[in-house]
C-alpha cells in the first residue's frame, strides 16, 4: 500500500490515470463513510429505544471477487477508432481471466450483458460472489467474442 501511494504521488498530477485512481479512492472513502454513518445511527436508535443491540443485524463482510484483469490506458481516440463507447483495455491477465482465455490487448466491453468501464466494473462485480460465472464480451482483433469467467476470491 505504501509503495502504491508513493508511486501515485510520484506520477505527474495531470496524468489521467492518476486522476482515475484518486477518483476511485475518494469514492471508496465516501462509501465507507456512508456505511459507518448508518451503523452509528443504528446504534443511537437502539440506545434511545433502550435496546442492548442495534435492531439491524450485524453486517458480515462480503467476500470480494477477483476477475483477474489489470487495465491499461484507453483513450477516447482509441475508443473512437475501435467504434466502442466504453470498455476496458486489458493490460495484463491472471487467475480467472487467464484461465478463460482473456489476453492482454483485449477490450473488455461487457460483463453479464452490462457495459463496463474502469469506473463501473466495481459496481458490476459487487453483486457477485467467488465461484460465480460471468459472461464477458471482448473485442479482439476487431471481432466481438464471448468467454465465461469463473470468479475467484480476492485476497487483499
Amino acid at each position: 500500500m505504501a509503495l502504491a501511494l508513493a508511486l501515485l504521488l510520484a506520477a505527474p498530477q495531470d496524468d489521467p490515470r492518476v486522476q482515475r485512481i484518486l477518483d476511485r479512492v475518494e469514492k471508496e472513502i465516501r462509501e465507507s463513510e456512508a456505511r459507518l454513518r448508518e451503523e452509528i445511527r443504528a446504534l443511537i436508535r437502539a440506545e434511545l429505544r433502550g435496546e442492548k443491540k442495534p435492531s439491524a443485524p450485524p453486517s458480515t463482510p462480503k467476500r470480494r471477487v477477483m476477475l483477474g484483469v489489470t487495465a491499461d490506458e484507453f483513450s477516447d481516440a482509441e475508443r473512437k477508432t475501435l467504434g466502442v463507447g466504453g470498455g476496458i483495455k486489458v493490460a495484463g491477465v491472471r487467475g480467472p481471466a487467464e484461465a478463460a482465455g482473456v489476453k492482454a490487448g483485449d477490450i473488455l466491453l461487457e460483463l453479464d450483458g452490462k457495459p463496463v468501464t474502469e469506473e463501473t466494473i466495481g459496481a458490476v462485480l459487487e453483486s457477485k460472489s467467488p465461484g460465480d460465472e460471468v459472461e464477458a464480451t471482448l473485442l479482439r482483433g476487431g471481432k466481438r467474442q464471448k468467454v465465461r469467467i469463473q470468479l475467484a476470491e480476492r485476497k487483499d
